[in-house]
């Protein structure tokens, strides 16, 4: 296994013997300059068909939640089977750096879905108690028992858009969620892009909520009436879609789903992915 480019000193961009592109985990694989030939038995795991995007997004991940994320990644697979992957291990690491980044700024995120999420999803929301105890333990992080109910969201989402559950419906309203946001700031957005993905994983969980009758409300006007000022045409964007996702599910999109929703389209267009 010839290294090519090291992402951070336990993970690695190799090739293998077909000189296929692979990412490899293991203590201290990202040491040496490459390109250098490693030892196998260094090799703790191994991931294929890794996006380039999404190989270049590793670099701002700490290392160490990469380690928690595959942690916990290997524990849904236990429990649920093995159906996780790289991209789950690398966007659930994104959100605990999110969610990280949220504490640190006195973002709440409540989430009024939490009893349906541990009723309707369990085994998601044993994992997502489960990896609140991994980070606590391995990053001293104490998230509030919220982000457990965020967490098994995430895996509920990938679980969805890997086995055929997402419906025609959804892609239909991403495209037009999409196709409003580029017309309406005038730019071009990068469909392969990691963030764009992470904006696509933040709409399937709104849509869920939606559906369910589970969306976030709460009374928090002050944030909600400070971000519409400080983004006045990305929130002229989210009312556009919050009429679009009324129309198609014949209900009002709350304050705050609105005002999330603002914080991730400006998060998606205020980075390297949109081209203006």
């Amino acid at each position: 296994m010839i290294v090519v480019k090291n992402i951070n000193n336990n993970v690695s961009l190799c090739l293998d013997s077909q000189n296929n592109e692979v990412v490899v985990f293991g203590k201290g694989v990202g040491f040496c300059k490459p390109p250098y030939d490693i030892p196998l038995d260094r090799i703790e795991k191994t991931f294929y068909n890794v996006s380039d995007d999404m190989v270049e997004r590793l670099n701002t991940i700490r290392p160490e939640i990469l380690d928690v994320s595959s942690g916990i990644i290997d524990l849904a697979n236990q429990k649920l089977g093995n159906q996780f992957g790289a991209n789950a291990i690398f966007t659930l690491a994104d959100h605990i750096q999110f969610a990280e980044t949220r504490q640190k700024e006195n973002i709440v995120l409540s989430l009024p879905i939490l009893s349906e999420v541990s009723q309707n999803y369990p085994d998601e929301y044993f994992i997502g108690k489960k990896a609140l105890e991994l980070i606590k333990e391995k990053l001293g992080i104490a998230f509030s028992k919220e982000e457990a109910s965020a967490i098994a969201l995430h895996l509920v989402n990938y679980e969805s858009s890997h086995t055929g559950d997402s419906n025609r419906e959804n892609g239909q309203l991403i495209n037009e969620t999409v196709e409003i946001i580029e017309r309406e700031l005038s730019i071009q957005i990068n469909k392969e892009s990691f963030n764009y993905h992470r904006f696509v994983t933040h709409m399937f969980y709104l849509f869920k909520r939606v559906r369910t009758d589970c969306m976030i409300d709460t009374d928090n006007h002050q944030m909600y009436d400070s971000i519409r000022t400080q983004f006045p045409q990305i929130s002229h964007c989210a009312d556009l879609i919050r009429e679009l996702i009324g129309k198609a599910y014949d209900r009002t999109l709350s304050d705050e789903e609105v005002m999330y929703m603002i914080l991730h389209i400006n998060r998606m267009c205020d980075r390297e992915d949109c081209d203006r």
